[in-house]
């Protein structure tokens, strides 16, 4: 099968490029003839990929009469390159399968609306439309999709993950609560630090609060003044982003992770802490019901008291408790989140595609 990804770019620090790129990866490792089209394919900061993959510009793509592909699978909203691309598949005819990646949450959509009213109604709700199928990653975000009117098959398809090599486990003076993610107000970061401030000192004694990813909007600066109010400047440390074996080496080395965003479509760091052995504690605006569900954490409100008392409930258990935890979720990605078994449900979507 002959596939095009569209995606504006591939930055590492981004769930969107690391769906997009390791369906890829999968696809040329399975036969497929893969091509990537990106806004700027010589960006130094672009997710890893198999050498078979084809990088091209998108505009090469949409300025030529000569390429055919089998399918196009769009990643991304609310950028005119996107709508151009949408229309030169419609005139060559061409099956489109869109992956909204959690912009359509209702968090998200009113997230500067002023920005995005006039991109819906004279192109993004109208190239969705004709869209032969959509991708979701939760079937959270399947209903967001279904309230805004979208009738057309869905496939869902989550963020998967790549199984480490779990490492010993070795004593230290310090235990770390991790977050991993954009420094950005969608990740409800002041709360979950104000919710660290308040678990009881004698239970919070040498533990510490990382935040490893990049500042977007300029946040990280807001942040740092609450962490200064909070007088937190010894136990929370931002980190700037890792990628690769430094990346893997923090959930080594980490606790526990705390993903407690505004919105979630998923939420990939939360399998990668899983996958690592690691308990989660996850906000109910994520869709991670099944982290209670399989004894691998906690999914509560963000409500900074609510928030606090499972960070002091975690705090409070023995190391044996939070690695029984962890072990569960390390059997539950087994089962259900590895990339190859992505792989194998998007391309479920594409043959439901093609068979139309």
């Amino acid at each position: 099968m002959n596939i095009l990804h569209v995606i504006t770019g591939l930055q590492k620090a981004a769930g969107t490029s690391t769906f997009c790129g390791e369906v890829c990866n999968g696809l040329v490792t399975t036969g497929h003839d893969v091509t990537l089209a990106v806004s700027d394919p010589a960006a130094h900061d672009i997710y890893p990929l198999d050498s078979r993959i084809r990088i091209v510009a998108i505009d090469s793509i949409t300025k030529t009469n000569s390429l055919n592909f089998y399918l196009v699978h769009i990643h991304g909203l609310w950028t005119p390159i996107l709508h151009s691309v949408s229309k030169w598949a419609k005139c060559k005819n061409i099956a489109i399968v869109w992956s909204p990646h959690g912009m359509l949450a209702p968090w998200a959509m009113r997230h500067k609306w002023w920005k995005k009213c006039l991109p819906w109604y004279i192109y993004q709700r109208g190239d969705l439309k004709r869209a032969k199928m959509l991708h979701a990653t939760s079937e959270q975000e399947v209903e967001w999709i279904r309230k805004l009117g979208f009738a057309q098959p869905i496939t869902v398809a989550p963020l998967g993950t790549q199984l480490p090599d779990l490492k010993p486990i070795t004593a230290k003076q310090e235990k770390v609560l991790l977050f991993v993610g954009r420094i950005y107000p969608v990740k409800a970061l002041d709360r979950l630090i104000q919710a660290f401030a308040m678990v009881p000192p004698e239970v919070r004694r040498g533990w510490r609060l990382r935040l490893v990813g990049p500042d977007q909007a300029g946040h990280m600066e807001s942040l740092e003044l609450i962490v200064k109010s909070l007088k937190l400047e010894g136990c929370v440390e931002f980190t700037g982003p890792r990628f690769g074996e430094e990346l893997n080496a923090e959930y080594d080395s980490c606790d526990c992770l705390a993903l407690v965003s505004h919105t979630e479509n998923f939420g990939a760091t939360v399998v990668d802490a899983m996958a690592h052995g690691k308990p989660v504690i996850t906000g109910d605006k994520t869709p991670w019901r099944e982290v209670v569900e399989r004894g691998c954490g906690w999914r509560v409100s963000n409500d900074p008291e609510r928030l606090s008392a499972a960070i002091a409930e975690m705090m409070a258990m023995s190391d044996d408790e939070r690695r029984q935890i962890g072990a569960n979720g390390r059997r539950f990605v087994e089962e259900k989140y590895t990339w190859a078994a992505v792989v194998k449900e998007m391309m479920k979507g594409y043959e439901e595609v093609a068979s139309r």
